[in-house]
């Protein structure tokens, strides 16, 4: 889970550093729209752990593709809990190894004349 490891000193510090262990990286991002995000998230959710994750990985988003954190929201607002957990993980899958994917009920099988060529 991430998790905030230094919060805004002062009104006039305007960076939050994000840290997530579980994926190994580390993100120092603008506190305002941070809190624009969470509350977003948050409004959507109602739960702490799942906002602050999509707070997160939105952020991770941002970074990989070098997209707007605030445009990437804006894109999310007024769809529905479906369509913004089918983007999130769309996104995610993207990011992370392939061996297991987010929001795939079904596995696709292989085809098996290309799986017998893959050597491991």
């Amino acid at each position: 889970m991430a998790r905030i490891i230094d919060g805004p000193v002062s009104q006039s510090d305007l960076a939050t550093r994000v840290l997530d262990q579980y994926y190994n990286f580390d993100l120092t991002v603008n506190t305002n729209q941070y809190d624009i995000v969470y509350s977003y998230f948050y409004s959507t959710t109602l739960n702490k752990n799942t906002a602050g994750n999509f707070t997160t990985m939105l952020f991770r988003i941002s970074s990989i593709t070098g997209r707007d954190t605030l445009e990437l929201l804006d894109y999310m607002k007024g769809k529905s809990k479906i369509e913004v957990n089918t983007l999130m993980a769309y996104y995610l899958n993207s990011m992370k190894s392939k061996t297991t994917l987010y929001g795939v009920n079904v596995i696709p099988p292989p085809n098996q004349t290309v799986q017998r060529n893959i050597v491991i």
